[in-house]
């Protein structure tokens, strides 16, 4: 057809070679919609044309059969076609919807079991956690209580250092040779050395529960926070898996996919879990050790003092004993001495007298002799009495010279008996005054163990 419109025509009469002008007007058959009449030609009317122009006009305006049946198989074909391609569609979008469903309804059904499996993981892990928060507030109670025991344990140490200062200040008292580094001083110096060697150990454990206690804390707020957060996961995550397509609670959050504000993996999750509750069991068990070796520090102490508390009372009996029996002997020494006083005395006043009774004797010698001097001349003999005389004189004078030196004796005698007495009394006084220390202000304030609860372990 190109052919045929190849050469110019005249149109309008005037043997014009110019193309007809376009119209702006619709199709309308509606066949090419959007494009206009820019598809066709216009040509000149031909009412108003000439009759020869009109037939000639007619005969150029016509298509060929050719191009009829042409144009309606191309119709036919491009219809074949369109439909052929939206069937191909439907069919392909049928088919992806319904992999699309299928694929969505396994992907939420695992995403669901995935839920269901995690809520399970923080279940039990929180069923863990919980028994093992139970087990460290009970253990941190009894942990608590054997402080409060060590503690009052501690406290009750100070009666018998108390009593036992008491008993060395008293004894401070004792005087002379009584003041004396016996066995009750030594008793009682190791006794305040166990009493102060049991407070360095009762002190240093306590500062170690102390610090168990802070570690059991530590632990415990450990636990109750992870607790917390497994509870906060359990609540999100279970209304998560309760969600379905027809729930309320449902919206778009575009791009929520791309976020990823987690900061562990299922290892770590599960691993910081498990570090919490062996962190726990560690401190329970140290704790529990530290309870055992508390209970047997106090049974311990208990026994060592009460031990140094019965040595010491013993060496007080054994140190009374002692001091009793000198105090006996010095009384009988006492008593045996008064009553060689009392008859040192006697023999001096005998030997006094004995003298005294020689004074005549001699006086009768002597004057014997002096008259007797006096015989006259010849008469003047050494006769058998004269030298008889003489003889009684010089034996009264050795005599009474036997009598004042006995006598000389005795009154130093009696003089040394005094003084034995006087230090008979000084020395009777001091035992008696250590028996009273000893005794009644020492031996008095320990007749019972002033610590109740160390008591109890014995």
């Amino acid at each position: 057809m190109s052919g045929a419109f190849s050469k110019p025509m005249p149109w309008a009469g005037g043997g014009s070679t110019k193309p007809p002008m376009a119209n702006n007007y619709l199709d309308s058959h509606g066949l090419n919609p959007g494009l206009g009449n820019a598809g066709h030609v216009s040509f000149p009317s031909a009412v108003t044309a000439a009759p020869t122009q009109a037939a000639r006009m007619a005969n150029y305006t016509r298509f060929s059969p050719s191009d009829w049946s042409a144009s309606n198989i191309d119709h036919y074909n491009s219809a074949d076609a369109s439909r052929n391609q939206s069937e191909r569609i439907r069919n392909e979008a049928i088919r992806l919807m319904r992999e699309r469903e299928d694929k969505t309804c396994m992907t939420q059904r695992d995403a669901d079991r995935r839920l269901g499996e995690r809520l399970h993981d923080e279940t039990f892990w929180r069923s863990e956690l919980q028994s093992e928060l139970e087990r460290n507030v009970n253990e941190t109670h009894q942990l608590e209580h054997m402080r409060k025991n060590l503690e009052r344990a501690l406290a009750e140490t100070e009666g018998p250092m108390r009593v036992n200062s008491e008993c060395i200040y008293n004894r401070e008292g004792r005087k002379g040779i009584d003041m004396v580094n016996d066995g009750v001083e030594n008793s009682l110096m190791r006794e305040v050395d166990n009493i102060k060697s049991c407070q360095d150990k009762m002190k240093r454990t306590l500062e170690q529960v102390n610090h168990q206690l802070g570690v059991n804390r530590n632990a415990r707020h450990q636990l109750e926070r992870d607790l917390a957060n497994k509870d906060h996961s359990i609540n999100i995550d279970h209304t998560c898996h309760n969600l379905q397509n027809t729930s309320r609670a449902i919206n778009l959050h575009g791009g929520i996919e791309k976020v990823d504000p987690n900061v562990s993996i299922p290892e770590t999750w599960a691993d910081f879990s498990n570090r919490n509750i062996q962190a726990s069991q560690s401190a329970r068990s140290a704790s529990q050790r530290l309870r055992g070796d508390v209970d047997n520090l106090i049974t311990q102490c208990a026994n060592e003092m009460w031990s140094h508390w019965n040595n010491t009372n013993m060496s007080f009996q054994q140190r009374i004993t002692e001091s009793n029996d000198a105090h006996n002997k010095l009384q009988s020494h006492m008593s045996k001495t008064m009553q060689e006083i009392y008859d040192q005395e006697k023999h001096i006043e005998a030997l006094k007298q004995a003298i005294r009774n020689k004074g005549n004797p001699l006086k009768v010698a002597q004057t014997r002799l002096e008259a007797r001097a006096h015989r006259p001349d010849v008469e003047l003999c050494r006769d058998p009495p004269h030298h008889r005389l003489v003889e009684e004189v010089g034996q009264i004078q050795e005599s009474i010279d036997l009598l004042n030196r006995k006598l000389n004796e005795a009154e130093m005698s009696h003089q040394n008996l005094l003084q034995n007495k006087a230090r008979l009394e000084h020395d009777l006084k001091i035992k008696s005054n250590s028996l009273f220390i000893d005794r009644e202000k020492c031996l008095s304030i320990r007749k019972s163990f002033p610590v109740v609860s160390l008591a109890t372990k014995l």
